[in-house]
């Protein structure tokens, strides 16, 4: 089993993320991305405290996304 396999079975979305990339209509370019990719993603969303601060990083990927673009500091090998 690969390393994405395995990861890709512990990903769990915020729905605010969700909800977000639904609206701007990049789903599936989050979707198509590597599962170890999304995993860093959430988990960087998740360590954030303030409200504002993981809506501002929401808000960055979802932009991201729609442009067809990983984030810089987070791209997977």
């Amino acid at each position: 089993m690969s390393q994405d396999s395995r990861v890709r079975e512990f990903i769990v979305e915020p729905q605010e993320l969700l909800d977000a990339l639904r609206v701007a209509r990049a789903q599936s370019y989050w979707l198509d991305s590597s599962a170890t990719y999304r995993h860093s993603i959430i988990s960087w969303i998740e360590k954030t405290k303030r409200r504002g601060a993981k809506m501002k990083r929401i808000e960055s990927v979802v932009e991201h996304c729609v442009r067809g673009e990983q984030i810089p500091s987070h791209r997977s090998s």
